[in-house]
């Protein structure tokens, strides 16, 4: 169950150590396009929280034997992203006033949807699981 559990979490340890190290190689050209590198930095890893977080929420719903309990799971990770993010990026907005950095919330809003795709392939393989109670 260990290795399937660092399998499916694979991806997202990749992709939370990619953007770091473009954010920390590129710092210079990320600048030039606009894009301030902290804020990237700082926007990944509450997103690699988050979806650690969520992941470890879907893997445990999946072991329940009752289907609704993954369901459950899935909707009430998506609301604990979308209402984390939002709140991050209103708070973000506000306390930076004329400073606020648009060009890195847009990359931010696209890791968001990365991450999000890396979430449901995960999600569908833990619904792809054998039922817990042996019927086919």
């Amino acid at each position: 169950m260990q290795s399937t559990r660092r399998k499916q979490f694979k991806a997202v340890y990749l992709l939370f150590i990619f953007v770091t190290i473009i954010c920390i190689i590129w710092a210079k050209r990320l600048a030039l396009a606009g894009v301030n590198n902290e804020v990237v930095l700082v926007g990944n890893v509450l997103l690699f929280v988050l979806a650690m977080l969520t992941l470890y929420m879907h893997t445990k719903a999946a072991k329940n034997s009752n289907p609704n309990v993954l369901v459950r799971s899935i909707m009430g990770a998506m609301l604990l992203k979308m209402m984390v993010v939002g709140t991050t990026a209103i708070i973000y907005v506000l306390v930076a006033k004329q400073n606020r950095n648009l060009p890195a919330i847009f990359v931010l809003m696209g890791l968001y949807l990365v991450y999000l795709v890396i979430e449901v392939k995960v999600a569908l393989q833990l619904n792809k699981k054998e039922p817990a109670d042996g019927r086919n």
